[in-house]
């Protein structure tokens, strides 16, 4: 008599069938994808965590299993972040734990917990980040504990204003009139222009501006003055009128020197209010003005009156020798 129960025999009654070896094969079959799966799970990860990196063999899947498994708490501040899409062989998990910072914007001082690695990931806590700020220190900065970071609102504006045109100021030599004498002949009106500026503010003050575009509305009118190019000169006689003045060496003779016996070479007697000079730099018959000796004529040549050389009759010896060697202005005066 068999000692299998009736629900046993059953059972080998099924497996013995057609479809139960079926179920059998992938019974034996899901047990063993369970099984290597099982065997692939196993794992070592990293963990970067206060400073040190921590080895760890695991089945898990879960950053934050790992991190238990390895007992490390994280407070509800601190994050981690996985090297790779899904945790696998090799993956590093880096713990960052959260640590005081400051943050001054727009007049206000806040303290802020934060675990976030830089600057610019910290200040979107406050919703401060995006082009419209400036982050000091820089927004890849890395987050140290107590650090100090201010966030400016940058504001970039396009202004179109209108300015004047200065008018320029023409000055036309007249030589009818003295020297500085001025007429006006047309008076100068100031224009008008389009100026398109680029200006950038940093929490509401004005740190740069840049004309992008400038346009002519209304242009400028010259003022036109009619200027005095008479040259004039005061002497004892008044004031006399030259074409151009000179600065010279001088030196002084006496009627009786020279070849001549007291006459020029122009033919003129030698006397006081007659100079030689070279006729090449002062033409013959010119009239000219010494301040100190006077109007003179320059009516005399001498072998050695070459060049910016004049030399001024004396009546007298020791005028002469008192006058010595100098220079003096000359001018030479309108006929």
């Amino acid at each position: 008599m068999s000692s299998i129960g009736p629900g046993v025999e059953r059972i080998l009654q099924y497996f013995d069938s057609k479809q139960g070896k079926k179920t059998l094969i992938v019974a034996v079959i899901a047990a063993s994808l369970l099984v290597t799966s099982f065997i692939y799970a196993k794992k070592t990860v990293h963990i970067a965590v206060d400073g040190q990196t921590l080895q760890v063999v695991t089945f898990y899947g879960d950053p934050q299993r790992v991190l238990k498994q390895a007992s490390i708490q994280l407070s509800p501040q601190d994050e981690y972040r996985l090297s790779t899409p899904k945790l696998t062989e090799g993956s590093v998990i880096e713990v960052f734990r959260a640590v005081p910072v400051f943050v001054s914007y727009q007049g206000k001082n806040a303290k802020v917990q934060t675990a976030k690695p830089t600057v610019e990931e910290t200040v979107m806590l406050l919703g401060l980040a995006g082009p419209g700020w400036k982050l000091v220190p820089e927004r890849n900065a890395r987050i140290s504990p107590g650090m100090q970071i201010q966030a400016i609102q940058v504001v970039e504006l396009i202004e179109e204003n209108e300015e004047p045109v200065e008018y320029q100021t023409v000055r036309q030599p007249d030589p009818a009139l003295e020297s500085g004498q001025e007429e006006v002949l047309q008076e100068g009106r100031p224009g008008l222009k389009k100026v398109t500026v680029k200006k950038r503010l940093e929490d509401g003050n004005e740190v740069s501006s840049e004309i992008l575009h400038e346009e002519i509305v209304t242009p400028a009118t010259d003022r036109i003055l009619r200027a005095g190019s008479r040259d004039m000169v005061e002497t004892s006689r008044g004031a006399l009128r030259f074409k151009r003045m000179m600065i010279m060496e001088a030196t002084a003779y006496l009627p009786t020197d020279g070849p001549g016996h007291g006459i020029t070479a122009s033919g003129v007697p030698a006397r006081r209010g007659v100079v030689a000079v070279d006729p090449g730099v002062i033409p013959l018959g010119s009239r000219v003005f010494i301040p100190g000796y006077g109007v003179a004529l320059a009516a005399d040549t001498g072998g050695a009156i070459i060049g910016d050389k004049i030399d001024l009759c004396m009546e007298a010896a020791a005028e002469a020798w008192q006058f010595g060697r100098r220079d003096v202005k000359v001018y030479v005066l309108d006929d």
